[in-house]
């Protein structure tokens, strides 16, 4: 065999052997992307969630926010003011209003200070310096004005309360001339009776609230009850 018949002979056997090789790639890739496929339709299908937003009712009906009024009023002149712009800088509708971290910050305080169960004595004393405008919001600064007012107040309004109940001497404002024993607490502007005085006028109003002026102090009187002779008795 010559030289040129050996070179052709192994030209094709080169030839067969990329051919061989060839078809064992071909045949890999196929392999691979029949594994893909499998993997794709084993796979589950992820069906879209449904976007619906539900909202939350008080047993009245009333819809329960979860901001303050005052963020709402907020966001609703942003929501005013962008729907007076042109509409080519008219935001997106679907995006969410986000607000920022002070105002998050300071809801969330008031919450927690709304939800605490502290009584006014075991609450913390704040001093009264800061500005007057934050008790309108801060709910503890409103707690701890309120304990120091009644407690400014609450000796002027126990003596107020035991001077009302005191029995002072006082003159029958309808015959003007006996000694009341019985106040009409229904009988105003007039309320002071005489026994003779009262009889007339509560045979007629036996529901109205009557007190008699006996033993130093005012006594709840049933209707079915009247003083004679500063004594008590029964009709």
């Amino acid at each position: 065999m010559s030289d040129s018949e050996l070179q052709k002979q192994f030209m094709k056997l080169d030839n067969l052997v990329d051919h061989h090789e060839l078809s064992d790639e071909l045949q890999s890739l196929d392999d691979f992307l029949g594994e893909l496929q499998e993997e794709e339709e084993a796979a589950p299908v992820k069906t879209p969630e449904p976007r619906v937003h539900w909202r939350k009712r008080d047993i009245d009906g009333n819809i329960v926010y979860a901001r303050p009024r005052s963020s709402r009023n907020q966001s609703n002149k942003a929501d005013h003011i962008q729907k007076t712009d042109p509409p080519i800088n008219a935001p997106d509708t679907n995006c969410e209003v986000t607000f920022a971290p002070e105002t998050v910050e300071c809801f969330l305080q008031d919450l927690q200070h709304s939800l605490s169960d502290t009584s006014d004595d075991e609450a913390s004393p704040r001093g009264t310096s800061k500005d007057p405008l934050l008790a309108s919001s801060n709910w503890s600064t409103r707690q701890s004005l309120f304990s120091e007012r009644w407690r400014a107040e609450r000796p002027r309004l126990v003596n107020t309360a035991a001077a009302q109940e005191n029995v002072a001497t006082h003159i029958c404002q309808q015959c003007g001339s006996n000694p009341a024993a019985v106040r009409c607490c229904d009988c105003r502007p007039r309320p002071f009776f005489c026994a003779e005085c009262d009889v007339s006028m509560h045979t007629r109003h036996v529901l109205h609230n009557r007190d008699a002026m006996m033993a130093g102090f005012y006594q709840p009187l049933p209707p079915t009850t009247f003083v004679v002779d500063k004594a008590l008795s029964h009709c």
